[in-house]
């Protein structure tokens, strides 16, 4: 009879991403930069870019920070616009952003104003005084 040895868990061993590679894998999530973009901003060659991408933790990294961005962009873009109906320097801009945000804030903007005013004009007709008729016929030479 044979004993069956319980499996002893394996270690979970600590895998390391550089600072570098780290800017580039958030710079790709958040700025949607493509690989080559985002190597050259974080200062790490688009070999090497290219190359942890292809690493299992690096891209469960990628993953889960491109699905922080994609829950949050709702909350991201308020925060966007509340900051441009406050700071913008186009007044325009900040109109329409403090509009939205009223709207979303459950607050809805003046749509239109209506007045109504009545004028009333009579016209009674042209009035002429009676005057004798004034006989326009040329008289006869007889």
């Amino acid at each position: 009879m044979t004993d069956k040895v319980p499996a002893t868990p394996k270690k979970k061993t600590r895998v390391r991403i550089s600072d570098e590679m780290r800017q580039c894998v958030e710079l790709m999530a958040t700025e949607g930069l493509p690989v080559h973009v985002a190597a050259e901003r974080a200062n790490i060659t688009r070999d090497t870019a290219v190359r942890n991408m292809r690493k299992a933790h690096v891209l469960k990294l990628f993953n889960q920070r491109a699905k922080d961005v994609r829950e949050n962009a709702s909350q991201a873009a308020y925060m966007r616009i509340n900051h441009l109906s406050v700071a913008s320097t186009n007044e325009r801009v900040m109109l329409d952003a403090s509009k939205w945000v009223a709207g979303v804030d459950g607050i809805s903007p003046v749509q239109k104003v209506q007045g109504q005013h009545n004028h009333s004009h009579v016209f009674g007709g042209f009035g002429y005084p009676d005057l004798d008729p004034v006989d326009v016929t040329p008289e006869d030479d007889n």
